[in-house]
């Protein structure tokens, strides 16, 4: 049995999610669907990748992930099909919704192929303008994970190699002699402003460090109970990325941060 997941912008309210299923179901009834998550912002690539990034590890070699955060649905932008490195497949636009699975934050570039050969789409007519989900994505992950079952996929039959796909600014952080210099990437659905600064960069730190974000400081902890309640901290959490935090509160909320505002980290001397 093959795990096709849906991560989308639509929400559960609308019946969208359910017509994909649907496409799903009648090509691949033996295809264990999962929802990855319908509660993406409208248009929020960024939090779309961010939620793969977090989630598709997990799952089991030669799954299928669909996701449709599309804001150019319609236009010129390619629909897409990838292999990772880790045998994971994923369909949909070139948004740069897989940014974080492709150098530097993995070794290798992804296997992709444009989808262009529509004896994979949604059969018996022209897909809609405005819904690649239901006739060009839910089909093409639907064909993938039959052909997965069957032992017998090939990603170069969806259509061409795809090369140079967009990619999400996310920039770099700067390393100097005490400090870290990075800045919010993602603020996820509690308010934890999630930092381009690795892991690996507190471990470096070592001994006692602080972190100042949105005009204040606050320790770096390992995990909220360290804290009061209301306290503000940061902390790696689960995806190996510093975070800011407020115990039992929004980080976000309480200090203005958003995409692009500055964190440090700075290693205390004493």
């Amino acid at each position: 049995m093959t795990i096709v997941t849906l991560t989308t912008d639509f929400g559960t309210a609308d019946g969208y999610v359910g017509a994909m299923k649907g496409v799903i179901a009648d090509i691949a009834p033996h295809a264990m669907i999962v929802d990855l998550t319908h509660a993406i912002a409208p248009q929020d690539v960024r939090g779309a990748a961010f939620a793969l990034y977090r989630a598709v590890p997990y799952y089991p070699p030669a799954s299928v992930h669909c996701v449709v955060v599309d804001p150019g649905v319609g236009t010129t932008r390619r629909a897409l099909a990838l292999k990772t490195a880790d045998h994971q497949y994923m369909v949909g636009p070139d948004t740069g919704v897989f940014t974080l699975f492709a150098p530097p934050f993995t070794d290798t570039e992804p296997q992709a192929v444009e989808l262009t050969e529509s004896r994979w789409w949604r059969a018996g007519r022209d897909p809609s303008a405005t819904f690649h989900g239901r006739d060009i994505f839910a089909p093409v992950s639907a064909h993938l994970a039959r052909l997965i079952e069957a032992g017998s996929v090939e990603l170069e039959a969806f259509g061409p190699p795809a090369t140079n796909l967009r990619r999400l600014e996310v920039p770099a952080p700067v390393e100097e002699r005490d400090t870290y210099r990075g800045e919010v990437v993602h603020v996820d659905h509690f308010g934890n402003a999630v930092t381009n600064l690795p892991e690996r960069w507190v471990a470096h730190a070592e001994g006692a460090v602080i972190v100042e974000a949105g005009g204040q400081t606050m320790p770096v902890v390992r995990t909220y109970g360290d804290v009061e309640a209301g306290s503000l901290c940061g902390l790696v959490g689960s995806s190996g990325w510093l975070e800011v935090a407020c115990r039992d509160g929004s980080a976000a909320e309480r200090l203005g941060l958003a995409p692009g505002i500055p964190v440090v980290l700075r290693r205390t001397r004493g």
